[in-house]
C-alpha cells in the first residue's frame, strides 16, 4: 500500500537554508515511498492535514509548538526536524521520541511557558535578524528587554498557596532555556517553576538587585529544590496560576496572551512526535 509523507518546511527558522530534502527523504524511505514538498508560511494550513500518512515539520521550537497544538488523527506519524536559531528541544531531547508536552490552559508547549524580564525575547526577534545572525539576533537584543516587570500572581502550587509580585515567571518541561543548562533537577514527565520576586519599578537601582537573582538561577543552576527570599525553583505535578491582568507569555518562542486563572501540568501528546536530524 503506498504511503505519503507531507515534507513541511518553515522558510522563516534560522537554518532553514540548511534542511538537505534529499537526505530527510532517506531517513524516512523505509515508511514512505512518495513524498510532497510544502513551506511555511505559505502553507502553514498543512500542518493540520489529515490525509498524510506522515508529517514531516522542519523548523524551530515555534514550528514545533504549532505540530503540537495542531489536531491530527490518531496514527498519522510526526516528525520534526530542528532548523531554528535556538533548537532548544532538539538539545534537550537530541533524536528522540517526544510525548509528554507541558499543558497551559488550553496551550501546549514543548519545553517553556514564561513571562517577564527577558522572556518577550523570544518572539520579538525578527526572523529576518535570526536568518542573518543566528543566536546573536537574540543577544543584541538583550540590553533592550533588561527590565524589571511587577507581575501580579497568584499561584496554588500543590496544594501551597503563594502570591506576590515577579519580575519572572518560568513553567519549564526542560534542563534549558535562552541557551543555559541550568535545571539539573530535570527528569522526563517533570515540570518546574521558577520564580524571580520583583523589587517594583523598573528603575536603575532595581535592575541591578534583578541581576543577582538572574546570575544565580541561569549561571550557577539548580540540581535541587531551592528557596530564598527572592527566588523559588521548585518540581510540581499540578500548579494554578491566577493573574490580575491579561499578561503575554512567551510559549515555545510564541506569543500567548494569558488572562485568566489556568492549570498547569504535563500531558501526553495524542501524537508522539519523532524528533531527526537531517
Amino acid at each position: 500500500m503506498k504511503k505519503e509523507c507531507l515534507i513541511l518546511i518553515n522558510k522563516l527558522s534560522g537554518n532553514a537554508t540548511k534542511i538537505d530534502v534529499d537526505a530527510l527523504k532517506d531517513k524516512l524511505a523505509e515508511s514512505y515511498n512518495s513524498f510532497e514538498i510544502k513551506y511555511i508560511p505559505e502553507d502553514l494550513s498543512y500542518v493540520g492535514t489529515s490525509y498524510y500518512d506522515g508529517v514531516a515539520v522542519c523548523g524551530g521550537d515555534g514550528t514545533l509548538n504549532h505540530i503540537i497544538n495542531t489536531s491530527l488523527p490518531t496514527g498519522t506519524n510526526l516528525y520534526y526536524v530542528p532548523c531554528g536559531t535556538l533548537n532548544e528541544v532538539y538539545h534537550s531531547q537530541k533524536e528522540s521520541t517526544l510525548t509528554l508536552v507541558g499543558h497551559a490552559g488550553d496551550i501546549l508547549f514543548s519545553y517553556v511557558c514564561a513571562t517577564g524580564t527577558f522572556t518577550p525575547l523570544g518572539y520579538t526577534v525578527n526572523a529576518k535578524s535570526k536568518k542573518r545572525f543566528k543566536a546573536l539576533a537574540y543577544i543584541s537584543k538583550v540590553l533592550r528587554e533588561y527590565k524589571v516587570s511587577n507581575i501580579q500572581a497568584r499561584l496554588n502550587l500543590d496544594g501551597k498557596k503563594i502570591e506576590g509580585r515577579y519580575t519572572l515567571l518560568m513553567l519549564l518541561n526542560s534542563p534549558r532555556c535562552f541557551g543555559f543548562n541550568f535545571n539539573r533537577l530535570y527528569h522526563k514527565g517533570e515540570m518546574c517553576l521558577l520564580s524571580i520576586k520583583s523589587p517594583g519599578k523598573n528603575n536603575l537601582l532595581n535592575k541591578i538587585k534583578i541581576f543577582f537573582p538572574f546570575f544565580r538561577a541561569f549561571f550557577i543552576g539548580f540540581s535541587k529544590p531551592y528557596e530564598s527570599k527572592n527566588i523559588l525553583f521548585t518540581p510540581f505535578k499540578h500548579l494554578d496560576l491566577e493573574l490580575k491582568t491579561p499578561t503575554p507569555f512567551c510559549v515555545d518562542g510564541e506569543k500567548y496572551e494569558i488572562d485568566k486563572t489556568i492549570g498547569i501540568n504535563i500531558t501526553k501528546l495524542k501524537n508522539p512526535i519523532k524528533i531527526i536530524n537531517a
